[in-house]
Order: structure tokens, then C-alpha cells, then sequence
């Protein structure tokens, strides 16, 4: 295609005006750490928490947003969600053997902050996240999508899409809907079934 899209990357002076602490972090139970990790900050016009969303190379290439006030998720229009986490990920040295993927960016990070890797889809997955996690050097995932009928079709998908992988998958304890409605101690201990 001649016409090939030119991507364009949110610069560190945009993210500067997000790099705030809001109360809703600690809610949701991240760290000081993982927030400087990830990035995550605050934007006072849209009451939301904002998530930069980068490329492996740690470019940012849109922030997504999540309401304070509301459950309300915001990406921008046409914006094509890769695997959340995928940078930080390069990071580690050496890469993880396994890695957990999770529905939301909220329950990746909060496993993060007991020790654990996690990525996530912010949705049911496509195309490109699939190729992402076939690509990836850990042998094996483990996922931990949410209760409803949605993360069981998320999990289903994922089976289906990656091949080339491991894959076994957490049971959420009874009554917990994600990841971050667990403690501490019940992410650390969640056990696998194949």
C-alpha cells in the first residue's frame, strides 16, 4: 500500500502534564513503583487515569484513559490496541518464562506488585495482540481473564490464536470478578489448571 499510515507518537512533553499521583491508584492497589513503571498518571480535564499505551520500543503511541468517577474506559478513535505491558516487559533481565494475561491494565499492573509478570488486551483480543503473544521469548502463559462470559470468551480466543505457547489458566476465587477484586496473598497464591 502506497499510502502507508505514518504513525505518530505522543511526546514525553504530554505525558509530563499526566505524571501526577491521584488517590484512585492506591484504590485500585498499585505501588508508587509500578506507577513510575507503567507510566500511569492523571489528567485533571477528563477526571481519569491515563495509561500510556507503547510500542516495544517504548514509544508512546496513545494514552488510554479511565475515569476516577465512573467505570468509563476511553481509547481514541481508530486507535489499534497492542498487548499492554509488552515494554516493560523487554525490560526484565532475563525475560520471564511465564507471563499472566489479564483483560484490564489495572489487574496487569496490580500483578506486577506482588512480584508477577502480566500483560493485557483491554478487550477480547485481535489480530495483532495474538501476534504479539505467539512472538514473545516465555514459553508459557497463564491467564487470568475476568469471571463474566466475556473473559471466558477472551480466554477461549486466546487458546484458539496462540499455538506456539504453554497455556494454563488461573480460577479466580469464588465470588471475585478480576484480578484486582483479590488480595495480595490470593495473586500470589492463585493455583493453575491446564
Amino acid at each position: 500500500n502506497s499510502e502507508e499510515k505514518k504513525t505518530t507518537y505522543i511526546s514525553d512533553d504530554e505525558l509530563d502534564r499526566y505524571r501526577v499521583y491521584h488517590s484512585y491508584m492506591w484504590q485500585r492497589k498499585m505501588t508508587p513503583e509500578v506507577v513510575e513503571m507503567f507510566d500511569v498518571g492523571y489528567d485533571d480535564d477528563t477526571k481519569s487515569i491515563t495509561f500510556p499505551v507503547r510500542d516495544i520500543h517504548g514509544r508512546c503511541l496513545f494514552v488510554a484513559r479511565r475515569s476516577v468517577l465512573t467505570k468509563f474506559f476511553n481509547y481514541p478513535a481508530g486507535a489499534e490496541k497492542p498487548v499492554y505491558g509488552l515494554y516493560e516487559l523487554s525490560r526484565c533481565t532475563p525475560y520471564p518464562k511465564e507471563v499472566i494475561i489479564c483483560e484490564s491494565m489495572i489487574d496487569a499492573i496490580y500483578f506486577w506488585t506482588v512480584g508477577k509478570y502480566a500483560v493485557a488486551l483491554n478487550g477480547l483480543g485481535n489480530e495483532l495482540q495474538f501476534k504479539q503473544l505467539r512472538d514473545m521469548p516465555c514459553r508459557k502463559f497463564i491467564l487470568c481473564t475476568d469471571s463474566d462470559d466475556a473473559g471466558m470468551k477472551a480466554r477461549a480466543r486466546i487458546k484458539k490464536n496462540v499455538r506456539n505457547k504453554l497455556i494454563v489458566e488461573y480460577v479466580l476465587p469464588d465470588g471475585r470478578k478480576d484480578a484486582n477484586d483479590c488480595t495480595q496473598e490470593e495473586l500470589r497464591t492463585m493455583q493453575e489448571i491446564f
